[in-house]
């Protein structure tokens, strides 16, 4: 369960039932609704309103308005608002310990908006965040859709500076194409595994743990870690911590590419 898409609409666009057209348009209204500054309205605020005081008022405001919109029906609605449920359940049990040094991890990769410093500090915390041997950031090329290995951490790590895996392959390009959460207990027994890394660095991995990194609904790459120190294997929790850790440092990501590309305009200028 994916905290970077606990948002219900995520859900659903992720699972294929919306497209992401039709969430934007969901989400614009939404959006609208709240402001007050809704224009003609296709769908009647006053109706909409009642409507989810009724039996539904369990549902989410955007739920009730793809409902409305007919982008969904109800027995579409229901297995995905159960997925979002169980999701808030597993993050209250999550240990307020271990949640907490998350949330101040992040405080510290956003201290700093230079793009080095910030690829170094997610490197350095994602594998203290899951306890993990060895860890890979990989970003997005959008103009070729390829994974581009950025810092990685780990044996023999140099080996896959620059690196390029093509769009889809491994665990990493389908988490990509997917924007869904990993885990991987036996990477042999996993047909998305992609053996060629190690083949590279010579190390060997047992077990992985690969989530997407998104930002402002957008994806830009994605976070890997591999071999857990206890050889335990990866859990859920650590599927969730690395989420949220996730979302805090593609977020970071995003302001250092900004503060580079403003401070290079500046200089042209």
């Amino acid at each position: 369960m994916n905290i970077n898409s606990h948002l219900l609409g995520d859900h659903l666009k992720s699972l294929g039932i919306i497209t992401g057209k039709q969430l934007e348009e969901a989400l614009q209204f939404q959006k609208d609704l709240a402001s007050e500054s809704l224009p003609e309205p296709e769908i009647d605020r006053v109706e909409l309103i009642s409507k989810s005081r009724e039996k539904n008022r369990d549902v989410p405001m955007l739920g009730q308005i793809l409902l409305d919109k007919e982008f969904i029906t109800e027995d579409m609605l229901a297995p995905v608002l159960a997925l979002q449920n169980r999701q808030v359940r597993e993050l209250r049990m999550l240990s307020s310990e271990k949640l907490a040094l998350v949330i101040q991890i992040g405080f510290i990769i956003n201290s700093t908006v230079d793009l080095v410093d910030v690829l170094s500090l997610i490197m350095k915390y994602a594998n203290i965040v899951t306890d993990a041997g060895a860890s890979t950031l990989m970003l997005l090329d959008e103009k070729t859709g390829e994974l581009v290995f950025s810092v990685p951490t780990g044996p023999n790590a140099e080996e896959l500076k620059d690196i390029r895996i093509p769009p889809g392959a491994g665990v990493a390009g389908w988490v990509a194409q997917n924007q869904q959460h990993v885990l991987v207990k036996d990477a042999r027994e996993d047909s998305r595994f992609y053996s060629g890394v190690d083949d590279m660095t010579g190390a060997e991995t047992r077990s992985l743990l690969c989530v997407p990194m998104r930002s402002k609904r957008k994806i830009i790459g994605v976070l890997e870690v591999i071999n857990k120190n206890d050889d335990a294997g990866f859990s859920e929790d650590d599927a969730l911590l690395l989420s949220i850790f996730s979302h805090q440092a593609a977020i970071a990501i995003e302001n250092a590419i900004l503060f580079d590309s403003i401070q290079k305009q500046c200089k042209k200028d």
